[in-house]
């Protein structure tokens, strides 16, 4: 029985290149992304869309980065949020993601986070509109995303997308597999198919 692990386990690269030495490689010597899976849980909990903050009148988007130099943590109601999914791509690679970014946020800090914001449900009768500024995509994760060194970020961003989300969108593929391939990893390509 495989014992998992959470991606923000100690020396996870190190400890996931050891157990993973056996494993069958790619011709370049780098391990398939999905083999990681078997040994770490994907850290993607749940998702939500957000408005925020009610009552504020906003110019510029809510989530938006004031100045380009600004860091990508930021705090909502003394809650961190951490750029994950295609929002964290798009700053390390070619990818372009949308208006409305993706964040992170530790389930211990939910509650306090959700406070004085409009939770946009899926549901709801009306078009959701993908640029509006004012919203965003939060992850839920089980501990709090900004204790991960960048190696076990990207390998929690890699983990938390699905061969299907894959297919549908190609190129995030093709950018997180420009991020795994230093570590040791790759995205197989025979893996993205229904």
């Amino acid at each position: 029985m495989i014992n998992r692990v959470m991606a923000n386990e100690p020396d996870l690269l190190k400890k996931l290149l050891n157990v993973l030495q056996h494993h069958p490689k790619s011709s370049e010597g780098l391990i398939d992304i999905e083999r990681v899976k078997d040994y770490v849980s994907t850290p993607r909990l749940a998702d939500f869309h957000v408005r925020g903050p009610r009552g504020a009148d906003v110019i510029r988007g809510y989530f938006e980065k004031a100045r380009p130099s600004d860091p990508e943590i930021r705090t909502h109601n003394g809650v961190a949020l951490t750029e994950v999914g295609d929002s964290f791509l798009s700053e390390r690679t070619m990818l372009a993601d949308g208006v409305q970014k993706t964040y992170a946020i530790s389930i211990h800090e939910l509650e306090e986070f959700k406070r004085g914001k409009d939770i946009v449900l899926d549901d709801e009768n009306f078009e959701h509109d993908y640029s509006d500024v004012n919203v965003a995509s939060i992850q839920i994760w089980p501990f709090n995303p900004a204790t991960l060194s960048e190696e076990q970020l990207i390998l929690a961003v890699a983990i938390s997308y699905s061969p299907r989300d894959w297919l549908v969108q190609e190129r995030v593929a093709g950018a997180v597999d420009q991020l795994i391939r230093p570590l040791g990893f790759y995205v197989n390509w025979d893996n993205i198919k229904f």
